[in-house]
């Protein structure tokens, strides 16, 4: 089956715009965010199951319904078809949600807030939560993404990603450690398993890698088996979506910043450190980050580890269920499809 995911689409006014992400539908079809060649707005599409590729008109969406009126207020900066879409707003972001769900996202940015300032590290305060959508402060600095792109081609790493990384490797531990006083849900080595078993099943019936389907499922199980055959660690607070876009550091004011904190859970220290250094690695593989700038961030990624008491074997086990699912997400970007099958297939024979 080939790709339903394109490049470029043009909507009916003949406005074009390229293709970044997209999400699998139920459906066998898929939802995608594109960007305008022309200005630059950011466009949702669908694609249906026969693969007819259709952009929406600019922020419209019949399941976010506070979108269309916040428009006026703010730029669109993400917007996932009927799932979410977030625009910057004067000092902060608003994000706009389906009905029912700004108040869950909003309790987890607050149970996080709470955690995260005894330990130092910075997090979005909720300003306002409508049944739509709630809005969140902005927090101090710059992403490690953009410190990593910056020391591309330095002959020496800048001071910002190695104080960077080295504020982060002791703030860490405290936030982690940190008891919540109301538990968030617990993500289990079995939930991990399956949420990797889910994006296999996606990337398979799409199409998205050109890999037998038995060979990617059975990697999934192998994975499984061995994120469920180890002594698990026990939980701590994990954000569960860890990455350098996520995180931010202040060198004018010495301060760490986490952002994006909507899936807030407890889980072993493992999920998050094993999350943030592969998306490292594939960082290099995109070549958006060098290999001395990767090797100073993973050192202190593993000393956190260590500092954590996580064993190289849960690390090894989370690190190689992040491997296999970066391969299925990215190979529904189509800038990253072919970086993503080059990928899965070195994963899929170490």
């Amino acid at each position: 089956m080939l790709s339903l995911i394109p490049g470029a689409v043009t909507d009916s006014a003949g406005r074009a715009a390229t293709v970044h992400r997209a999400w699998p539908r139920s459906d066998g079809g898929l939802t995608f965010e594109a960007r305008e060649n022309d200005g630059g707005l950011i466009r949702a599409g669908v694609v249906d199951s026969l693969g007819k590729a259709t952009l929406v008109p600019y922020g419209k969406d019949p399941v976010l319904g506070d979108l269309a009126g916040a428009l006026g207020n703010g730029d669109l900066v993400v917007h996932r078809y009927r799932k979410r879409a977030v625009l910057r707003v004067g000092d902060g972001y608003r994000k706009i949600l389906p009905p029912g769900k700004a108040e869950t996202v909003a309790a987890a940015h607050r149970r996080m807030r709470t955690l995260a300032v005894p330990a130092g590290v910075e997090t979005p305060d909720v300003v306002s939560t409508l049944p739509g959508g709630l809005t969140l402060s902005l927090v101090r600095g710059t992403s490690f993404h953009e410190l990593g792109r910056a020391a591309l081609g330095k002959p020496c790493l800048p001071n910002g990603w190695t104080q960077g990384w080295e504020l982060w490797s002791r703030k860490w531990p405290l936030l982690a450690a940190n008891p919540p006083g109301t538990a968030p849900a617990t993500h289990s080595p079995g939930d991990e398993g399956a949420t990797l078993r889910q994006w296999v099943e996606r990337c398979v019936e799409s199409g998205q890698l050109d890999i037998r389907p038995e060979k990617l499922e059975q990697a999934a199980l192998e994975v499984e088996r061995r994120l469920l055959s180890g002594a698990p660690q026990l939980p701590v607070l994990a954000h569960r979506d860890l990455h350098d876009k996520q995180m931010l550091f202040s060198a004018a004011e010495g301060t760490i910043g986490l952002i994006d904190c909507d899936t807030l859970a407890l889980a072993e220290p493992a999920l998050d450190l094993a999350n943030l250094l592969v998306h490292l690695e594939f960082r290099r593989e995109q070549g958006i980050l060098s290999t001395a700038a990767e090797q100073f961030a993973s050192d202190a990624i593993h000393s956190t580890a260590s500092a954590m008491a996580v064993s190289s074997d849960r690390l090894l086990a989370y690190a190689a269920s992040t491997r296999l699912r970066l391969a299925c997400v990215y190979s529904f970007r189509p800038p990253y499809r072919s970086l993503a099958e080059d990928w899965a297939r070195r994963v899929l024979d170490s």
